[in-house]
């Protein structure tokens, strides 16, 4: 039988401001889930909603899940994908953050029933030995090239630019070009808009992004794009959304952006990554800020699916400190099929530099 049995509040700061269209973010407020089974093994779980970005709150989430402490939750079905029983297990949970927070505590305890790494319950074929990542730059131009020089030092070759509409299109457009000037076509980049812009207010720009050469634009716009930017496309917040059946259909969409927080869990982005797969199109997981449980619920994801653009999990400072993380790489700038069994982590290095505010227990 597996319980949950504790409900753990934590705050931390972050080494430096995260700043998108979405927000800017200096600390981040999470719930840890421990789940237990009457064999002594236990898993985590975590939901940090994005202040700003996710469609829930952290008080959506810890309602969620306080309601579970206590109660029985579903054991895996040996007969079904993992997935499936994931699904299951969370769908009376109404927060999406909370979803992914049961799916990933489920996800850790299971594996660690079986000795096995948590990608390993939800992939179905091989897996990689390591994942490349995306790099997201700081704001400006000679601070996204300083910290580009740096990482492409260490072997990333993938790079994310953020465009905020609201502070003015014009720098990070001028980023993108200095950046393809110095590093070359052996690159690839990637802008993020997270739908700040108007079609309007794109349009002076749009000769400059085609001669950058992107990867892919996600989510220019928050109103429907009547017409092709002549610009690949990402989705990312409007997976969340009703829009998405339609979006679907759009030729210029290449890829789709994987994030359990903000989705719901890892189900919701398994379907998803399955739907990409179908289409011919790229997935990649992502990470919304989180502390080490949801980043490791994030990477799990991420080794399980078709490998055909680098993942948007560059580390950001809270999980370069303290314990090391198991999924990355010395430097941290690749994914690794970690070995240990779930996610690898104890209660206590999840917990690491955070502050402690309450702890709840069935």
């Amino acid at each position: 039988m597996i319980r949950a049995t504790r409900l753990v509040a934590h705050q931390w700061g972050l080494p430096a401001p995260a700043r998108s269209a979405a927000g800017t973010w200096s600390e981040r407020h999470s719930l840890l889930l421990v789940v237990e089974d009457d064999e002594g093994h236990f898993g985590l779980g975590e939901a940090a909603p994005l202040p700003g970005y996710s469609g829930d709150s952290c008080e959506d989430a810890q309602g969620a899940l306080r309601a579970l402490l206590g109660k029985e939750l579903a054991e895996r079905d040996p007969d079904a994908p993992c997935s499936a029983s994931l699904k299951a297990a969370s769908a009376s949970v109404s927060s999406r953050a909370a979803r992914a927070a049961v799916e990933g505590a489920l996800l850790d305890l299971w594996a660690r029933s079986e000795d096995v790494p948590a990608w390993a319950l939800l992939a179905g074929g091989s897996v990689p030995e390591t994942a490349p990542l995306a790099v997201w730059l700081p704001d400006g131009v000679e601070a996204a090239l300083e910290a580009a020089h740096a990482a492409r030092a260490q072997g990333v070759t993938a790079f994310k630019v953020k465009l905020d509409a609201r502070r003015g299109l014009a720098e990070g457009i001028a980023t993108l070009g200095e950046l393809r000037r110095a590093l070359g076509r052996e690159v690839t980049l990637r802008a993020d808009a997270n739908q700040s812009a108007i079609v309007a207010e794109l349009e002076p720009h749009l000769a400059a992004l085609r001669d950058v050469g992107l990867e892919w634009l996600e989510e220019p716009t928050a109103e429907p794009l009547s017409k092709s930017l002549g610009l690949p496309l990402a989705l990312d917040e409007s997976l969340a959304g009703g829009s998405f059946p339609e979006l679907a259909a759009r030729p210029d969409i290449t890829a789709l952006v994987l994030k359990p927080t903000a989705l719901g869990g890892i189900a919701r982005c398994l379907s998803l990554a399955a739907h990409a797969e179908a289409h011919g199109r790229a997935c990649v997981a992502s990470h919304t800020l989180e502390g080490p449980v949801g980043f490791m619920t994030a990477t799990a994801l991420a080794l399980a699916v078709p490998q055909r653009a680098a993942h948007g999990l560059g580390p950001h400072g809270r999980l370069l400190t303290g314990a090391p993380c198991p999924a990355l790489g010395v430097p941290a700038h690749a994914l690794v099929r970690w070995t240990a069994a779930g996610f690898g982590l104890t209660l206590e290095q999840a917990l690491e530099g955070a502050t402690v505010e309450r702890t709840e227990r069935s």
